[in-house]
């Protein structure tokens, strides 16, 4: 059973109810009708989270909660006048009154639903448009400014009718007078929209429901049977004592020097912070008195989870607590003890555009960045880069070179040092 909620506005209930008629049993609906946008805020902050998916009656508390709650992961849908609606009143309209085109004033025609195909036919008598975009729709005065708009039109005498379907402005528009057709969703327009979000209801609880295998390797010389023996006891105990005091629902599988655990891609998202941060790897790092390397693995079966976890494992340090994610091939990490890993879009695309342009791996880059964020400064030299990277620190220094010779690294002046050997190298790294 899906929970929706349907925030409407408090004018618009009695049209947004007959959801009712198209209820599917496996949902249930409810209400929550708001006379103002710090109404309706409250109301978002009492049930939005309760909910699975959640409707909204328009494109205006739609884009408010968008705005106020960004991290909102459950579907959310609002309705809209369909072609259909539209072209079903304006042709009623037409053959009873003969309005021009260019006589009318529309608050709800924009790129985003393709103009509702009035310019397709108008050309040359188009109607007086509110926006170009939806997007106008977030600002929070954006009642005060389209009932502005349709008043200085008709005063301006540019135009003979308003058409809205925003709940608030007919009774703007009625007190000034001005003419005006109020639009709302048919039913079958409801239904569109309904069928579109228990779709992605459907699709999510699907997501939630796939196989995540985590795969964690003992980096240990095989050799030494009793060491190997000793950590593989203290990383089980610590695994369950995780499980335990997290609650959550993994199923734990020993083997000489791994242990997997079978776990829901729900449990991976808490566990790791949708993708950003992982707590196994905290409550190891900080219970075990010896590196582990974990691996996520999130594909389309069981074995193909298996296989990812294990190579995302190979991805791991070998010096220090690590994570590592593949997600259909896509690797993200690495997730470091008390580290945030800010795996967005606007970074990845800007670290892509660097790797294509200087010719350096991505994956590297992705390390580097991690680093980075680690350690909240872009000064490292080569022994630091190779115990976080899990590399040689010959290695990190022709990576520093590299990364010099691009104009991506700054090298700085040799500092002084009683210690015999040479100075050791440090530099000032920019990936931006």
């Amino acid at each position: 059973m899906y929970k929706i909620n349907v925030f409407t506005a408090k004018l618009s209930l009695s049209w947004v109810e007959q959801l009712e008629k198209i209820k599917p049993a496996f949902c249930e609906f409810h209400y929550h009708s708001y006379t103002d946008s710090e109404h309706l805020y409250t109301l978002l902050e009492q049930h939005l989270i309760a909910g699975d998916g959640a409707l909204f009656s328009g494109q205006i508390p739609y884009f408010f909660t968008q705005t106020h709650f960004p991290n909102m992961a459950i579907p959310m849908l609002y309705f809209d006048i369909s072609e259909r609606d539209f072209y079903r009143t304006l042709t009623e309209l037409f053959y009873e009154n003969k309005i021009a085109m260019n006589r009318i004033a529309i608050d709800f025609c924009y790129e985003e639903n393709d103009y509702l195909g009035i310019h397709e036919w108008s050309l040359g008598r188009q109607p007086y448009l509110f926006s170009q975009t939806m997007n106008e729709y977030a600002n929070n005065d954006i009642v005060d400014k389209v009932a502005n708009w349709h008043i200085q039109l008709h005063r301006d005498n540019k135009v003979d009718l308003s058409f809205t379907r925003i709940a608030e402005m007919r009774e703007r528009l009625a007190h000034q007078n001005i003419p005006f057709i109020a639009f709302h969703p048919s039913l079958h327009a409801m239904q569109l929209t309904l069928d579109q979000l228990v779709n992605q209801l459907h699709l999510r609880q699907l997501e939630l429901n796939k196989v995540v295998v985590v795969h964690i390797v003992i980096p240990i010389d095989k050799s030494n049977i009793d060491e190997l023996e000793y950590r593989q006891i203290a990383l089980y105990k610590a695994i369950l004592d995780f499980k335990q005091l997290y609650a959550s629902t993994f199923i734990v599988h020993r083997e000489a020097s791994y242990i997997a655990i079978i776990t829901t891609y729900q449990q991976f998202l808490m566990t790791t912070n949708d993708y950003t941060h992982c707590q196994l790897v905290d409550f190891l790092d900080d219970k075990l008195l010896f590196p582990v390397k974990i691996g996520w693995g999130i594909g389309n079966s069981l074995t193909e989870s298996q296989k990812f976890a294990k190579k995302a494992a190979t991805l791991c340090s070998s010096k220090e607590t690590q994570g590592y994610i593949i997600e259909n091939a896509k690797e993200i990490g690495p997730l470091l003890y008390g580290a945030l890993l800010q795996f967005d879009n606007e970074k990845q695309q800007r670290l892509k555009k660097l790797s294509a342009a200087y010719d350096i791996p991505l994956l590297q880059l992705q390390k580097i960045e991690a680093v980075i964020e680690r350690l909240a400064t872009t000064i490292v030299n080569g022994e630091l880069l190779s115990t976080h990277l899990g590399i040689t620190v010959r290695s990190a220094n022709r990576i520093l070179k590299q990364l010099h010779e691009k104009n991506l690294a700054v090298e700085l002046p040799s500092t002084t040092s009683t210690n015999r050997g040479r100075p050791k190298k440090y530099y000032q790294l920019n990936l931006y």
